[in-house]
């Protein structure tokens, strides 16, 4: 059975929250990186063939740089909709991008985290389908790990579509939020994973109840041990906790502990 590290960090008004988890013998931080992509998007109006395969010809689409509204410069169109700011935001667009997929990443797990595609977007990598979503304002992710060469070419599409999508104001059109790549170990905090609630507040105590989901999402159990620390706006730590859990393989566990603070500083 193996035992793992990770290190994950929430803040609330007066708490910030480390996880941490043992690997063998030695502790380390959890190896988890997160790189924005901007650049390098190409993108084009309308639903061309075949758009999502890696060796689609792009060379002609307009260079953009992501979170990107494809219908915010216009043109206005004075017998459109004043509700929706008389602007083209209704149809089909396509973004394209290279990414880098270091041969070092074997093994790890990738996602794809977007703020906000505007409308329904499919997510494709090397031209299959990695995942979609049927929402244009929520964030949501993508697990890509399966559909990626390591160390060769990969070529990141993205497929938006408004023309379903009803608004009573001006939504927006394409990738209109940023979109981020998170690399991590197959055990790992949860995207999203770490709450941190107060659900009892009086003025001179507070219960700090903390949450990790931490994830194993390799072959074999592992024995994962959390320590939460809670430290002080002047970097004092005031609490502290440490929590183990066995967690089977391609399996979860809510690792929670609650903290009783005094004298806590509260917001005005």
């Amino acid at each position: 059975m193996k035992s793992k590290l990770l290190r994950n960090i929430a803040f609330t008004q007066f708490t910030l929250v480390l996880c941490s988890i043992l690997l063998g013998q030695a502790a380390f931080a959890q190896q988890r990186s997160i790189s924005k992509l901007s650049e390098g998007w190409s993108f084009t109006k309308g639903n061309p063939q075949n758009a999502a395969v890696s060796n689609f010809d792009d060379s002609g689409w307009q260079q953009v740089r992501v979170p990107h509204d494809w219908a915010i410069t216009g043109p206005f169109d004075p017998n459109g909709d004043g509700s929706t700011a008389k602007l083209p935001w209704k149809g089909e667009g396509w973004y394209r991008k290279d990414l880098s997929i270091e041969p070092s990443m074997t093994g790890k797990k990738i996602y794809l985290i977007f703020d906000g595609v505007m409308a329904f977007p499919k997510i494709y990598i090397n031209g299959k389908l990695a995942g979609e979503w049927d929402y244009g304002y929520n964030s949501f992710y993508v697990d890509i790990t399966d559909f990626v060469n390591y160390g060769g070419e990969n070529v990141l599409a993205v497929y938006a579509n408004t023309n379903e999508h009803g608004s009573r104001w001006y939504p927006g059109a394409g990738i209109f939020r940023k979109v981020q790549m998170l690399v991590t170990n197959p055990i790992h905090v949860d995207i999203w994973g770490t709450y941190v609630t107060t659900p009892i507040i009086k003025p001179n105590s507070a219960e700090v109840r903390v949450n990790a989901r931490v994830l194993n999402e390799s072959s074999s159990e592992a024995m994962v041990r959390v320590e939460h620390s809670v430290i002080s706006p002047d970097g004092t730590e005031i609490a502290s906790d440490t929590l183990s859990r066995k967690i089977k393989a391609k399996g979860y566990a809510n690792i929670e502990r609650t903290f009783i603070l005094t004298d806590p500083s509260l917001w005005d």
